[in-house]
């Protein structure tokens, strides 16, 4: 009878040993090439330089959807940016009752505790386009004495719920007083999206 010999676990293939390295290597050489295509291709790749002790120019108040009070005489295809500066509670209250029906993204009672004496209000809304999202933003706020520039940036296909209703979205922010000359009528050139879209003048500090 033959006899048989019991045979020992046979070890680890070499490359099943260095399959993880093998990963690794490929993981390092994908990071080194990535970094190259930064280096070669410059500023499109270079990260944006980190402001510190920069106080911003406006604070987010309030955002949503609006029907205005002449929402009829308006028509479905407009195209219109509406754009205020509010100075006082009586103007705030005058704002309010320019619309019929809102929907508010930001917490309302906010509004109840703007101090009038050191800010004043930015708002602005867009007749028509779009109902969706959360599509109109102020960016950027420059103040350089009577002058100041109110860049909003509107984006036409924004994702999120549509309403049925023609409602018209808007923003609201507030803005420091100080940085306007005292008493003095001040021209705010509203931007849309870069252009320019609306002036008005008022005197908000």
């Amino acid at each position: 009878m033959d006899s048989f010999e019991e045979q020992a676990p046979q070890p680890p293939s070499i490359a099943r040993r260095q399959l993880p390295t093998l990963r690794l290597v490929s993981a390092m050489v994908a990071l080194a090439a990535i970094f190259a295509v930064a280096f070669v291709w410059g500023e499109e790749w270079s990260l944006p330089p980190v402001r510190t002790g920069e106080i911003p120019a406006f604070r987010y108040v309030n955002s949503g959807w609006i029907a205005p009070v002449d929402v009829q005489a308006a028509g479905a295809f407009s195209d219109e940016l509406r754009a205020f500066v509010i100075v006082s509670q009586e103007e705030l209250e005058d704002f309010e009752d320019g619309y019929i029906s809102k929907v508010s993204r930001g917490n309302t009672t906010t509004l109840n505790r703007i101090d009038f004496d050191n800010a004043a209000l930015v708002a602005a809304y867009f007749i028509w386009r779009p109902v969706r999202g959360d599509p109109l933003s102020v960016t950027d706020v420059q103040a350089t004495g009577e002058n100041a520039v109110v860049e909003l940036e509107l984006s036409y296909d924004p994702q999120g719920r549509e309403y049925p209703y023609m409602y018209a979205p808007m923003v609201m922010v507030a803005v420091e007083r100080s940085l306007f000359p005292e008493d003095e009528p001040v021209e705010f050139v509203f931007n849309l999206n870069g252009e320019p879209a609306l002036t008005l003048t008022a005197t908000p500090n």
